[in-house]
């Protein structure tokens, strides 16, 4: 077995990390993809663009296929958000510019109603979204669940198997703030690091809930949420940083500005946001942008560059080590036959910000 050596300075701060396979999820005809969510077994959801020009929604197959996910009759641009462990995808489509949120399952398609989006669903089929309220839909009857004390408007974005929700909804004066519901508390109102706005986008099941919110300086990082303690996590030397997912062992995605202004998909494990492209093969000609999603087994989805295209990918763990046994040891090398180091930037730089994925 060949080996070789790795030496990472600052080990010491990074008890464990994977090296990640990357595999391009394909095309729809158009120019850009991106992979949103994905569920234990490893199926992806997302968008691309179709040689229309409009956006179609699709569900990831083998060898990089996708299967398109058709819209309600008279739609135009369809968007899949959340995949559970079934295969229910629940996304939205717009038709005569009007949004409504969707439900695929089965081959069939069903739609939830007109001025409604559906972002998300648990295991047990319950599904969340936002109709100028957050909404939780049960088999078939809504419950909406309400807003922020000022507010009028609020939006549901993760929910776990337990049913508890996040989100985010407005509380006046154009501010919002992000907040976890639960079936027997109702809302609790997230805080920022001392600046207007925070957004909670992803729960896990043991209730840790991610997310970015504002500082006074006016720059967005991402945060880890226990209750009503929030962890800032910091950045990858940029200004700001944007939380997307979480899996049950705690593992954070999303994306940061870099020292130079550019996006990077990021990992939060164990107290450091490590960029996801120092964790692939060099010379793969991917740069990853955004990362959404990731499930148990720490798969993980999102966009980047591939060959100067916006496409979805889709990151899976090829070995996972001890960063701090790595100091001075002889550490196997991956049969992919590569090895990567992990940096972090160190310099604030100007906002890149796209919220396009979150559309209620």
């Amino acid at each position: 077995m060949r080996a070789a050596m790795l030496l990472l300075p600052f080990a010491g701060l990074l008890q464990a990390s994977t090296i990640y396979s990357v595999t391009d999820l394909g095309a729809m005809g158009g120019s850009s993809t991106v992979a949103f969510g994905i569920n234990n077994s490893g199926i992806a959801v997302g968008w691309g663009e179709a040689l229309t020009g409009d956006m179609g929604a699709f569900l990831s197959g083998s060898g990089g296929s996708m299967q398109n996910l058709a819209g309600l009759a008279g739609g135009t641009d369809t968007y899949a958000y959340g995949i559970n462990s079934s295969g229910t995808v629940v996304g939205t489509s717009y038709v005569d510019g009007q949004p409504h949120g969707e439900m695929w399952s089965g081959g069939k398609s069903t739609d939830l109603g007109s001025g409604s989006f559906a972002t998300g669903i648990n295991d047990a089929g319950m599904v969340i979204g936002g109709n100028g309220h957050a909404f939780l839909l049960v088999n078939g009857t809504y419950r909406d669940l309400g807003v922020l004390p000022g507010g009028n408007w609020s939006a549901a974005y993760g929910i776990n198997n337990a049913g508890s929700v996040v989100g985010y909804g407005n509380i006046g004066n154009g501010m919002f703030r992000g907040f976890i519901w639960t079936p027997d508390g109702g809302m609790l109102e997230l805080g920022t690091f001392g600046g207007n706005n925070s957004y909670a986008n992803g729960i896990n099941s043991i209730g840790e809930v991610v997310g970015e919110a504002s500082l006074s300086n006016g720059y967005e990082h991402a945060f880890l949420a226990v209750g009503a303690v929030m962890t800032d996590l910091g950045t990858l030397g940029g200004g700001n940083s944007y939380a997307y997912g979480i899996n049950d062992s705690g593992r954070v995605v999303g994306y940061s500005s870099v020292a130079d202004g550019d996006p990077h998909a990021f990992v939060y494990v164990n107290g450091v946001m490590v960029d996801l492209n120092s964790l692939i093969p060099s010379g793969s000609g991917w740069e990853l942008s955004e990362a959404y999603g990731i499930n148990n087994a720490g798969e993980i989805v999102g966009e980047g560059m591939f060959d100067g295209q916006a496409h979805a990918f889709q990151l899976d763990p090829e070995v996972t080590f001890s960063a701090q046994a790595l100091v001075g040891q002889t550490v196997p090398e991956p049969g992919s036959g590569w090895l990567v180091g992990i940096g972090l930037g160190l310099v604030m730089v100007c906002v890149w910000r796209n919220r396009r994925i979150n559309p209620v």
